[in-house]
């Protein structure tokens, strides 16, 4: 396995910051929901110095990959269109990352599940197939209406697997009080990218490892199951400034999950 961070936890930061980070650190991919204060990569990074090309390339440079772009695309909502995914899709072709992630979102008061499924199902379907087109694929987080594997996977059963998946946030099933065995029952072999953090029930996220999020048991039933793409920590610091900053965090997810997987006996890189 691999180990990433997303920019989640380094909103403000520019290029030169967040690749520094990554090659310190020992981290092989990087996963961009900010960008030097912004969630519009698309603009943000069309409108930097060299764009997307240069951005590429400092990435290369350092032997790091850019293994996921996210958006903010809700499948439920009923404003938002397949299309809105594109300029991100386009994005992440430009910068050969492999991966675009969507919210499932919650169910619109007054509207049936099932209603909500089948809008969900036709714009994912659809994300999925211009994913395909590109070389990519979209996925669905564990997330909002959609937190646990049994939810994920009902949506996913609905729609083509031509470029979809699953992005299995480690944290969120376990909350919701689903077993780790049954989620990734249901979810382990769909999984493509994973999003990884730990909290204290009823206390908040915690660095990883000072919580009570079982860890070793989520990874190695991802291993098991034959899982070998990244572990990227999301460290939630845009959302929750009172977290400890990414000088501190960002170096201790990297040598607790190194010291993890070593004594798993599951390999690196």
């Amino acid at each position: 396995m691999k180990l990433g961070f997303s920019t989640l936890g380094c909103a403000e930061w520019g290029l030169g910051e967040i690749v520094e980070a990554a090659r310190t650190n020992e981290y092989e991919g990087v996963e961009l929901r900010h960008y030097e204060g912004s969630l519009e990569l698309a603009k943000v990074i069309a409108d930097s110095p060299g764009g997307p090309k240069e951005f590429r390339r400092r990435f290369e440079e350092a032997g790091v990959e850019i293994c996921c772009v996210d958006t903010s695309l809700v499948l439920t909502d009923r404003e938002s269109r397949a299309s809105d995914g594109i300029p991100l899709l386009d994005l992440a072709w430009d910068l050969a990352a492999p991966y675009l992630r969507v919210f499932g979102g919650d169910v619109p008061e007054g509207e049936s599940r099932e209603d909500c499924l089948k809008r969900a199902a036709e714009k994912l379907s659809h994300l999925g197939k211009l994913a395909a087109e590109r070389g990519l694929r979209t996925l669905l987080e564990t997330h909002d209406a959609f937190s646990t594997g049994a939810e994920v996977a009902e949506l996913l059963d609905a729609v083509s697997e031509e470029g979809t998946g699953a992005l299995w946030d480690l944290h969120h099933p376990v909350r919701m009080g689903e077993p780790v065995a049954e989620t990734a029952r249901l979810l382990a072999r769909r999984t493509f990218h994973t999003h990884v953090k730990d909290s204290k029930e009823g206390g908040g996220y915690a660095l990883l490892g000072e919580g009570d999020i079982p860890l070793a048991a989520l990874v190695k039933s991802l291993h098991q199951a034959g899982y070998t793409g990244y572990l990227c920590l999301e460290w939630e610091r845009a959302w929750h400034p009172e977290l400890a900053g990414p000088e501190v965090a960002f170096p201790q997810a990297a040598g607790y999950l190194s010291d993890l997987l070593a004594e798993l006996g599951i390999p690196r890189g």
